[in-house]
This record gives C-alpha cells, sequence and structure tokens, in this order.
C-alpha cells in the first residue's frame, strides 16, 4: 500500500519544509513576544481563497502543457523508428550504404536530442544533425519508390518540429505575470498570519504550518510544471518528462544497425518508382 501511495520525487516537498518551518517559528516568536497587531477577521479566510484560485488557475494552466510535453519524447521516437523502417528495407532491397549511414544518423539524432534536454546545451547541434539526413536522403531518392521519400522527408519535418516544439517551452513561462502575483500573496498571506492574534497557540501553529507548506508547495510544482524539461543536475526532477523512451530507442537503433548483414560489393538494381 504504501509502495503506491506514497511515489514520486520528494524534492518540492523538502523544498517548501523550510519556508514552512520557518513560517511557524516566527508565529510562535510573535506569540511569545506578544507581537500580533493584527486581530482575526473572517477576511483572512477570503483572501486564502482567492490565493488558491490564482494557484489553481495557474497549475490547470501548466498542467495542460505538461500533458502535451510527456507525449512529445515518444513521437520523436516514432518518427526515428518510422524512417528507420525505410532505411532497413532499402537496405534489404538495394545494398545502398547510405542506408545504414541514415540509420546511423538516427542514432546521433536520438541521442543528441536527450543531452540536449538533459544538458541544457547543444540545440544547434540537434538541428545540424537532423539536416544531416539530407545527405543519404538524396542518395536514396533516386532508388527507391517515391512513397518512401515522401515518408522520410515527412517523418524528419516531424522530428525537427517537435525539438522545436520542445525548445519553446523551456524558454517560454507561463503567464509570468501570474506567478508573481501568486508569490507575493504566498508571502504576504505568511506574514498576516504570523502578525495576527489567532487565539490558542498549539492548533494555530500546526494551522499556520500546514497552510504555509501546501501554498509553497503549490507555487514550487506550478514553477517546476512550467519548464518539463528541466533536469536539474542532468537528472529528471520532481515534473521532468521522462526520457527513457528516448534511451530504448537508441538501443533498439543500435541493435537493429548491429544486425545489418556487411554491405555488398555489388548493390541490386534499383526498384523500380511507383507511379
Amino acid at each position: 500500500m504504501t509502495k503506491h501511495l506514497f511515489r514520486g520525487n520528494p524534492r518540492l516537498l523538502i523544498g517548501a519544509l523550510p519556508w514552512a518551518v520557518g513560517v511557524v517559528l516566527l508565529k510562535w516568536i510573535a506569540d511569545a513576544t506578544d507581537l500580533q497587531p493584527l486581530n482575526l477577521s473572517p477576511l483572512l479566510a477570503g483572501a486564502i481563497a482567492a490565493e488558491v484560485f490564482i494557484l489553481g488557475f495557474l497549475l490547470s494552466g501548466t498542467a495542460g502543457d505538461f500533458k502535451e510535453a510527456e507525449r512529445l519524447p515518444g513521437e520523436v521516437a516514432a518518427s526515428l523508428e518510422t524512417m528507420a523502417d525505410e532505411c532497413l528495407i532499402t537496405y534489404e532491397d538495394l545494398r545502398l550504404p547510405e542506408a545504414r549511414t541514415a540509420l546511423q544518423q538516427l542514432i546521433e539524432i536520438s541521442t543528441s536530442i536527450r543531452m540536449w534536454l538533459m544538458q541544457d546545451r547543444g540545440f544547434d547541434d540537434v538541428l545540424s544533425d537532423i539536416r544531416a539526413l539530407n545527405g543519404p536522403f538524396r542518395v536514396m531518392a533516386p532508388a527507391i519508390q517515391a512513397g518512401f521519400t515522401t515518408r522520410l522527408k515527412s517523418e524528419q519535418a516531424s522530428v525537427r518540429k517537435i525539438v522545436l516544439r520542445m525548445d519553446t517551452m523551456r524558454r517560454t513561462s507561463y503567464v509570468a505575470a501570474g506567478y508573481l502575483i501568486a508569490e507575493v500573496t504566498a508571502v504576504l498571506l505568511a506574514a498576516i498570519m504570523v502578525l495576527t492574534d489567532l487565539e490558542d497557540l498549539a492548533p494555530t501553529l500546526c494551522l499556520v504550518g500546514l497552510i504555509t507548506y501546501l501554498l509553497f508547495y503549490l507555487v514550487g510544482l506550478i514553477r517546476d510544471l512550467d519548464n518539463p524539461f528541466e533536469y536539474p543536475d542532468g537528472k529528471p526532477g520532481a515534473a521532468d518528462v521522462n526520457l527513457d523512451v528516448l534511451e530504448r530507442n537508441e538501443d533498439r537503433l543500435r541493435a537493429l544497425l548491429g544486425a545489418l548483414e556487411p554491405e555488398s560489393a555489388n548493390p541490386a538494381a534499383p526498384m523500380e518508382p511507383s507511379v
């Protein structure tokens, strides 16, 4: 049961804890020194509800982008697998060395995309690796059916489009002004709760700590969701897209490349182009 209940990266939980502990300590000091000039008002509950509304709005927006980002590595892997199929068919039929070259380049593309995402550098190299497919495709095009060439170029364009979308997600923040008001309001609410006389100390400390913990955890979660391809220190964070699909894709393509028969000295005659 605990294996299914307590799953996930605890980084955000740990990151929000010092804020909650700090506010609880300030509240305890304020109560001990009688530094609580504000009286309890029903408007405090309304202010907390307004903050929760703002956080909910931001969370719904970033969660939508995150769901889209989750699909992108799989779509890249699917396009690479499709191009690999075309290269394998071409090599088996015609023994064109360019088909092997293209398959090797697909492995380079998958690796460069994963390294770019994990290390946040080398974006231009990724685009160059995708463009490097033009050389093998140019040689293969006259020898294969027109439909094969169309599929290869279509999947190449799809990979380039997805990579550019990933880069846009990394560089674009979702409603930066909304983040600012949410963070400022969270700090102000914490200060107001510290300075407000909430009577009984023990339950007050528990509730103030819980509310502060939830607010700062949500702010951190939204910030993390806003960049689903962040990977601090080269490792997936609490809300980062898993790139295992690309790593498995590289392993499969390497296995396919290693299983190919040696190149023939006399390649077969070209296939008749389809009408």
